[in-house]
């Protein structure tokens, strides 16, 4: 892995819970944009790269359920904060 992204020492000073395991077992809710933008990569993944990475949104565990608490991360801190991401809304 590279370097660290200030963002992860942003995400982590803001208190968001980073434990995957631990936001499916409290049932935190996923992000709405979290779900949609996780099924956009999936789409686009299977139309343009040949479903490389092969997301799986069937049921916990799957490689793009841990996409979306990925994203969930990253929408609660935009939420809390305002971050924008290259200057976009």
């Amino acid at each position: 892995m590279g370097r660290k992204l200030k963002i992860i020492d942003d995400i982590q000073f803001f208190g968001i819970e980073t434990d995957i395991g631990k936001r499916w077992e409290d049932g935190v809710d996923h992000h709405p944009k979290a779900e949609e933008l996780a099924r956009i990569i999936g789409d686009l993944d299977y139309l343009f790269a040949d479903d490389s990475f092969c997301f799986k949104f069937g049921g916990d565990g799957d490689n793009g359920e841990t996409l979306t608490y990925l994203l969930d991360i990253f929408f609660e801190f935009k939420d809390k904060t305002g971050f924008k991401l290259g200057g976009s809304k």
